[in-house]
């Protein structure tokens, strides 16, 4: 399962996120609702969530294998991850174990079309100590494909 793999663990209940991810939720469900389909990278207005930015990345989700590429990164995010990735790919940038927990829960994203949410410690950062949140939503370009996806992650104490 995925936490045995990389100590990854599904957050099912969104109403229980973290200030900072629910805020993002919020913002994405606004959107869907607006335009009654899943937001387009053309919805995300960064002057909407400013205080957002930071903790924020886009993705581009990418096939065949299963990837994605960093298309911007949150200014916390780069601290935390000791430095620049936009433009890498999940591929380049993780440890084994990450990769395939990660893999699993882009599949989850894309065959259900919602947020995936999910808890767990930076160990492919060698960062064992420190905890976070992550919310990844789904973006499309057409509407119907997801073929970006915004993540949200909030850092903290890593739970037991």
């Amino acid at each position: 399962m995925l936490d045995e793999l990389t100590d990854f663990r599904p957050l099912p209940d969104l109403a229980a996120l973290p200030p900072v991810l629910a805020a993002l939720l919020a913002w994405w469900e606004r959107k869907r609702e607006e335009e009654a389909r899943l937001p387009r990278r053309e919805d995300v207005n960064p002057a909407e969530i400013p205080r957002l930015l930071p903790h924020i990345a886009l993705l581009d989700i990418l096939r065949d294998p299963l990837d994605y590429r960093y298309r911007l990164i949150g200014t916390r995010l780069v601290e935390t991850m000791g430095g620049e990735r936009t433009g890498k790919r999940m591929r380049e940038v993780m440890d084994p174990p990450a990769i395939e927990g990660t893999v699993m829960l882009m599949t989850r994203l894309i065959e259900t079309r919602e947020p995936v949410a999910f808890t767990g410690r930076l160990f492919w950062l060698r960062k064992e100590y420190l905890g976070f949140h992550a919310l990844v939503l789904p973006l499309s370009s057409t509407g119907e494909e997801i073929d970006m996806a915004v993540m949200g992650v909030e850092l903290g104490q890593p739970e037991e």
